[in-house]
């Protein structure tokens, strides 16, 4: 008689420990199951930004080029003009550099511009202060050889120097 109790504890005991290990199961699973779907949430969300940079660089890198190549006809047909030199910082003594306009508003260059202007404020908000210092420097470069202030060479390296610098920031590897 003393020995009766034990079957049903034992099974008692059993099936209690039987549906905490399968309600645990279940918590953890959905547990499981809920962290996946933020971790994939996140790459989606970081896969869909970098694919979105990439657009906006490469418009903006399109537009760059194309307002360089309007710069160029610009200034080998001598179509800009000189700038009011009094309103200039001197230049130093012997400069072979000589002061031009920018472009005359309405000429293919201006258009060019007014878009890669555009275009600078969707590159900012994309690619924060890092990127946007790179795009500045593309518009400033643009601007500065128009004005003669800057040759060829100078526009090239810094489209060449702000090209990396988005490909990088549009293929790094997000945490």
């Amino acid at each position: 008689m003393t020995w009766e109790w034990l079957g049903p504890v034992t099974t008692a005991v059993v099936g209690v420990v039987g549906v905490a290990g399968t309600v645990l199961t279940a918590h953890l699973g959905r547990r499981h199951q809920l962290d996946a779907v933020r971790t994939q949430g996140a790459i989606s969300v970081a896969v869909a930004l970098a694919a979105e940079k990439r657009l906006v660089y490469a418009r903006f890198l399109q537009l760059a080029r194309a307002a360089f190549g309007e710069a160029g006809l610009l200034v080998d047909g001598g179509a800009a003009e000189l700038m009011d030199e009094a309103s200039l910082p001197p230049l130093p003594a012997g400069s072979k550099i000589k002061y031009t306009g920018r472009y005359r508003m309405g000429t293919p260059f201006a258009a060019a511009m007014s878009e890669l202007n555009k275009c600078y404020d969707e590159v900012m908000i994309m690619g924060g202060d890092e990127i946007g210092s790179q795009a500045t420097a593309v518009i400033s470069a643009l601007s500065g050889y128009v004005s003669g202030m800057q040759n060829v060479w100078d526009v090239n390296r810094v489209l060449g120097s702000a090209a990396t610098a988005m490909h990088e920031d549009a293929t790094r590897a997000r945490a």
